[in-house]
């Protein structure tokens, strides 16, 4: 009876002593889990802020390609509006007539020829995604993985002031400015459907800390090089132009391309 006993109870201090350590791993593992996991969100938001880095990169690429053939224009733009000025191709036009169509991107060649919406007129408000979807003729690098839900299918919005001052690629009429320090394309805020943004309009349109409070959000520049800026930054090469240097004269500027949909 007592060797029962004795046996009996080294079974329970054993289970006993097996729960308790059971319970220290588990608090242990949380212990761990809570100090690595801020570490792991962080080393995402990184990856997914270089891809968007590479994005803007590429994007800056196919634009040096397209001022080859174009003169040297950095992006296509409409026909000159009654201001003089180039006018844009954003969201005034059908998704498949947009600057992007227009610039190059390989992957837009088979993008659907007719539209899904077939003659249906166009129009810009309001906005009607199913109907007008931009996805098929938007390129991948279009959109930035922190921006998933971005309208009108693309997280990056052109200068504008380029196109309006007649910036060239070969330009160093800069307001003062190098070419290193004046923006070409920036992020735009996920619920803005812009193509392109202004001084003017920068705090509606520009997603002004997509990476962090921090670090702001991702530029691309007319030397070509990407790097992340704050909203003050950004802003001093948006639009180096403003009041101490007149426009210049006209020069010749080109037609949007060949016609974007691709031949059946």
């Amino acid at each position: 009876m007592r060797r029962g006993n004795q046996t009996t109870n080294s079974r329970r201090s054993v289970a006993a002593f097996s729960i308790i350590e059971l319970m220290v791993v588990i608090a242990i593992i949380a212990i761990l889990m809570a100090i690595l996991l801020p570490t792991l969100v962080n080393a995402q938001k990184n990856a997914r802020k270089v891809e968007c880095q590479s994005n803007l990169r590429v994007m800056g690429q196919m634009l040096v390609a397209y001022t080859n053939e174009n003169n040297g224009w950095l992006f296509p733009v409409g026909p000159e509006g009654v201001d003089g000025r180039p006018t844009t191709l954003g969201t005034n036009k059908p998704p498949n007539e947009r600057w992007p169509m227009y610039a190059g991107f390989k992957e837009l060649k088979t993008a659907p020829h007719p539209p899904s919406w077939g003659n249906t007129p166009y129009v810009e408000m309001p906005y009607q995604p199913e109907r007008f979807p931009a996805l098929p003729y938007t390129p991948r690098v279009m959109r930035c993985k922190e921006d998933p839900d971005a309208y009108e299918a693309h997280s990056y919005v052109l200068n504008k002031h380029l196109a309006d001052k007649r910036i060239r690629y070969g330009s160093k009429n800069f307001g003062g400015l190098t070419s290193s320090e004046v923006v070409v394309m920036g992020e735009k805020v996920t619920t803005e459907r812009d193509y392109y943004m202004e001084r003017s309009d920068f705090n509606r349109v520009v997603e002004k800390y997509r990476h962090g409070v921090k670090g702001g959000s991702n530029y691309l520049h007319h030397d070509g090089h990407v790097d992340t800026k704050l909203p003050r930054e950004a802003l001093t090469g948006l639009d180096p132009w403003d009041v101490r240097v007149p426009d210049p004269k006209p020069i010749k500027q080109p037609t949007p391309g060949p016609d974007p949909t691709p031949q059946q």
